[in-house]
């Protein structure tokens, strides 16, 4: 059941997130480090409202939260560098939909901040790897380059020959359709994996008990 919840909740993520973002990898580096900023500022929030027995109103003063605390990031990207904010646009407003869907922060289960942290952060950094791992491919061979953030918007560096005004067929990894494909692939090789080591597991307790 756990499985099931990780993988429709990374796909969640991943079509809340990743699609409609940039496939370039210095803004998938900007919009991850939001989501883990707000996972580990979201888990900490959620026990504040615990502790104030506002449970009740969780979800709206957990949203709320998030939000405020996305606003604020954004101005600060705006100060630091105009084009990257104005590339992002709405996009910057992702992390915090995307820190729902892949933590726990709507659970009330457990009262220990500790085990919550290290759930909510385990499971946000599996998922940046991921998603870094997309924005990365996506920009090298979507474009060609590695880019990094900077005061400019992203410094390039050029790894492939694309011929300027030329067509080159690698520009469908960095659209839409494209990042789509991506993480329908990444999907279906993780349940592969996933079920073959079920299957070795099985085997193994097959021949326990035998």
């Amino acid at each position: 059941m756990k499985t099931k919840r990780n993988i429709y909740s990374f796909l969640t993520a991943s079509l809340a997130l990743l699609v409609p973002a940039p496939g370039r990898f210095a803004y998938g580096i900007i919009l991850l480090l939001m989501l883990n900023l707000l996972m580990l500022a979201g888990t900490f929030f959620k026990h504040l409202v615990k502790t104030l027995n506002l449970d009740e109103l969780l979800p709206v003063l957990l949203a709320v939260f998030l939000m405020t605390i996305s606003v604020i990031f954004k101005q600060i990207i705006i100060i630091m560098s105009p084009l990257t904010a104005l590339t992002l646009g709405f996009i910057i407003y992702m992390p915090a939909v995307s820190s729902f869907l892949i933590g726990n922060l709507y659970s009330q289960n457990s009262d220990n901040i500790k085990q919550n942290v290290s759930v909510n952060m385990k499971e946000s950094l599996m998922f940046s790897i991921f998603a870094l791992a997309v924005f990365l491919f996506r920009d090298i061979f979507g474009y060609g380059t590695i880019s990094l953030p900077a005061a400019s918007g992203l410094v390039e560096i050029p790894l492939l020959k694309v011929k300027e005004g030329g067509f080159y067929p690698g520009i469908f990894w960095a659209t839409i359709p494209g990042a789509l494909v991506i993480i329908a692939l990444s999907l279906a090789l993780y349940v592969h994996v996933l079920a073959k080591f079920e299957q070795i597991k099985e085997q193994e307790e097959g021949n326990a008990n035998a």
